[in-house]
């Protein structure tokens, strides 16, 4: 199992390692959805900082963009701030996000080649949002 889920606060942070398969790409997100803090999740971190390869086709991304989308419906604002710096896993992950937007997912989505900005994104709120902009 090439991941590590740790909880926080408001959200959950994967970090990915090594070669990630469809399975475990799956096997984490059917761990989140499964547990009771899902329901009040503000974000999502996928680091894969870490990962050599990613073996996720397109029928397996549709699929969990189509499932993440029927979650969207209860846990409707959540951000999803991928981090990656190999450009054959960015490619991966940034075909899910398009897949998501074309479903109208109601998350948010940013990609990073870094830590530290993805974990201020997805910290950021609305209202701190509207207060800089007054």
């Amino acid at each position: 199992m090439p991941y590590k889920t740790k909880w926080q606060d408001n959200g959950v942070v994967w970090r990915f390692y090594g070669q990630v398969t469809a399975e475990e790409i799956e096997t984490a997100n059917y761990e989140f959805y499964t547990d009771e803090r899902s329901d009040e999740a503000k974000y999502q971190i996928i680091d894969a900082l870490e990962v050599t390869t990613v073996e996720w086709n397109e029928l397996k991304i549709k699929e969990m963009a189509a499932q993440d989308k029927g979650a969207s419906f209860l846990i409707n604002r959540l951000k999803v701030a991928y981090v990656s710096n190999n450009p054959k896993v960015t490619s991966v992950l940034e075909k899910y996000i398009e897949i998501s937007r074309m479903l109208n997912s109601s998350w948010k989505f940013k990609g990073f080649n870094e830590l530290k900005p993805a974990i201020k994104w997805v910290q950021k709120s609305k209202k701190a949002n509207k207060n800089k902009q007054s």
